[in-house]
């Protein structure tokens, strides 16, 4: 239209209203464009935060985690390996790495790669702190007090698309030196992964042995006894001496006698003074330590008198002398006169009046009830200490009545693990008594979209498990719609800066485009008018 004006503006005079009424379109199309461009300024802006801040999860830490909350990077992993300290106080970190045979110089050696949960065979093991609801192989790390749990990584793949097709991690990869297996350790919660336990270090060397062989008891008269002590040597080692033991039937010493000697046998003789059962033991002094053991410990009888019916080791008279609560053909110390435990836990939906509420789908608002039961089935009076961890239930309900339990809370200076179990203070059951426990609780009214944990995949998986002692319970969440995506796609497609940056610059590009035309063709109007009024056109 523009051009069609400027060619017959020399031929009709009359078209310079429609081209000043042009101009003013362009004014006001400028203007529009000029919004344009500071929004898009802005965007890009806004997009630079996205490209070139990290994401982080937010819910990736978890009691499961090696390192709570995992690492970055490479040089992440080894400082906290150095400093053998995580953010949640857990000192054992060294320890757990080199009883899969990890070494700090197989860390440096490796890099930091994708894995899928199906490579190797589908032989990968993943090691984490907690049981998990499936079946996990505990290991006891050496030089600690920590049992970890080993299963396939391939059983952490939840959704319809991972299980054949397996989970992506990322994680730290190398070859342990120690064998040159593989092995992986996971950025997002320091967890080991292998697919062969390392060799057992070579024995060492045998070292000098001895062993107290036997101890023999002959009475020579009613009260005098002969006690020959034997033992034994190998490998370099020698005998110094030999130290006789003789205790009374309430374990009090009566006599203590050390007889230097270098042979492989000793005889000692004792008289007794009173009547009663004895426990006489030897202790051999030998180049690598002190030797004693089951066979060099026997008991014996000084002059019987009318003993316990239920535990002859004590006279009639002896307080002692009690049998158990209530099997009385048993001494109360015995064996088999002990107290043992029936524990039962059930859940029940009072709100759908579900009286057996497991396996079953709650709504939101829903009110549950958690029974928990302990029997005492043994033959005596024994204490229990009642404890019941919430942690996954929480997350889509709340504590209503803890049912005269402490909920152990962050605040309360709780361990990771423990953090949101309910316990109780120790209680007295006597046979056949039983001790019930009710935990109230409700379903959150807006169920949380929140994603699964990288730590633990069973974290915010649309379940309320929930186990006591071998008890497991389980009820299902009517999940929000993103929840349901999330089961059938795990995360977005990848991208980075270069493709954010590009997009961007093409936005922008055209934006400017079309402001400066608006420009250029504002400022050939204000030309052509100029020379309309001079009369050179």
């Amino acid at each position: 239209m523009f051009r069609k004006i400027v060619s017959n503006l020399t031929f009709s005079p009359s078209l310079v209203g429609q081209l000043g009424f042009y101009a003013k379109r362009l004014r006001k199309e400028e203007a529009t464009r000029r919004i344009g461009l500071i929004f898009t300024a802005l965007a890009l802006v806004v997009q630079g935060f996205a490209v070139f801040t990290p994401p982080e999860s937010a819910n990736a830490a978890n009691g499961n985690n090696v390192i709570y909350g995992g690492f970055k990077d490479k040089s992440d992993l080894l400082a906290t390996y150095d400093r053998n300290k995580d953010s949640a106080g857990h000192t054992d970190l060294q320890q757990i790495y080199k009883y899969f045979g990890v070494t700090r110089q197989d860390i440096v050696n490796g890099s930091v790669q994708t894995i899928n949960s199906r490579d190797q065979g589908n032989k990968i093991q993943s090691v984490g702190r907690s049981k998990s609801d499936f079946e996990r192989t505990p290991h006891a790390v050496t030089g600690t007090s920590t049992t970890v749990y080993s299963s396939l990584l391939s059983k952490w793949d939840s959704t319809s698309w991972t299980i054949p097709h397996g989970s992506q991690y990322t994680a730290l990869v190398g070859k342990r030196a120690v064998d040159g297996k593989w092995f992986a350790i996971m950025t997002g919660c320091g967890n080991v992964a292998y697919v062969a336990m390392p060799p057992p270090p070579p024995p060492p060397p045998a070292p000098p042995a001895s062993a107290c062989s036997a101890l023999t008891i002959a009475p020579i008269t009613r009260t005098k006894f002969s006690f020959t002590a034997t033992a034994s040597t190998s490998n370099g080692a020698t005998i110094s001496s030999y130290v006789y033991t003789i205790k009374d039937s309430k374990s009090t010493v009566v006599t203590t006698k050390s007889q230097a000697s270098t042979s492989k046998s000793n005889v000692f003789t004792y008289e007794f003074t009173k009547d009663g059962n004895y426990t006489a033991s030897v202790t051999v002094n030998t180049s690598v330590g002190a030797k004693t053991g089951m066979t060099c410990q026997k008991a014996l009888t000084v002059t019987p008198e009318v003993r316990c019916a239920i535990n002859t080791d004590y006279p009639v008279s002896s307080p002692e002398c009690k049998p158990c609560e209530e099997d009385k053909t048993i001494w109360y110390k015995d064996k088999d006169c002990h107290s043992a435990f029936k524990e039962t836990k059930t859940v029940k939906n009072v709100s759908q009046l579900v009286s057996d509420a497991n396996n079953t789908t709650v709504r939101p608002g829903d009110r549950l009830e958690y029974r928990i039961s302990v029997k005492n089935v043994g033959t005596t009076t024994g204490q229990y200490t009642i404890e019941d961890n919430l942690a996954d239930v929480l997350e889509y309900a709340d504590i209503i009545d803890t049912g005269g339990g402490q909920l152990l809370t962050k605040e309360d200076g709780t361990a990771v693990e423990r953090i949101n179990t309910i316990v109780w203070p120790v209680v007295t059951i006597k046979p056949g008594d039983t001790i019930e426990k009710i935990i109230s609780v409700q379903v959150k009214s807006t169920i949380p979209a929140t994603p699964q944990s990288l730590g633990n995949p069973e974290s915010y998986n649309c379940r309320m498990v929930n186990d006591f002692a071998g008890n497991h319970t389980v009820t299902m969440i009517d999940c929000p719609a993103p929840k349901v995506v999330e089961q059938v796609v795990e995360q977005l497609p990848h991208t980075g800066a270069s493709e954010n940056i590009l997009f961007a610059g093409g936005v922008l590009a055209v934006v400017v485009y079309f402001y400066a035309r608006s420009r250029q063709v504002k400022r050939e109007v204000r030309l052509i008018r100029r020379d309309l009024n001079a009369g050179t056109i």
